[in-house]
């Protein structure tokens, strides 16, 4: 079991920061880079996966993997990781048992925490505080190359494909209801 955090970067176990609010296939990306020989998972991966950028520089350049919101939000209920990829974005601690009721209460506006997590890395990018590249989900090879050159990393992407994202369509609880209808018209501006 992971200990509860927050937990640090610890930029002399990385090349490169991948970070996501889930449900974007951020885990792929990251077993392909690891597969080429760029360190992308810490022993603590677990715990800053979908952690805020500190505001502080960690040394090291950072790949923001977003986008497709409601479907991202949707994958991770169905993998029952919603509510601890929100504790993550919104208290940077490991707490998969706060209930999503708790956080529609204290974060209405962003219960899972996609814009206060976003925004944390488009800050350090706009004060230069790290290196940070957005990649919007879901994406070809030649736009992750993209992304991933102008911070700084090249790396051959020969072999990575994204699958198609799992369609169930399982009964969604009142909650994850209302977090859907929170985030039905968000979309964040790099």
């Amino acid at each position: 079991m992971q200990p509860l955090g927050p937990s640090d970067v610890d930029a002399d176990s990385i090349d490169l920061w991948v970070v996501s609010h889930g449900g974007v296939a951020s885990n792929a990306l990251c077993d392909h880079l690891q597969n080429r020989g760029i360190r992308t998972r810490p022993q603590n991966y677990g715990l800053i996966c979908h952690k805020q950028h500190p505001g502080i520089s960690i040394g090291k350049p950072i790949l923001v993997i977003h986008g497709d919101y409601l479907d991202a939000i949707r994958s991770m209920d169905r993998r029952k990781f919603l509510t601890a990829n929100a504790a993550k974005m919104c208290l940077g601690i490991n707490a998969p048992e706060i209930p999503l009721s708790r956080f529609l209460q204290s974060f209405p506006n962003d219960p899972i925490g996609f814009s206060v997590f976003l925004e944390s890395f488009k800050n350090a990018k706009q004060n230069d505080i790290d290196k940070v590249a957005f990649l919007r989900y879901p994406y070809n090879n030649e736009e992750a190359k993209i992304a991933l050159h102008s911070i700084g990393i090249d790396v051959d992407l020969t072999g990575f494909k994204l699958r198609e994202r799992k369609k169930k369509f399982s009964p969604r609880s009142k909650d994850v209801k209302a977090v859907l209808e929170v985030y039905q018209d968000f979309d964040f501006k790099e």
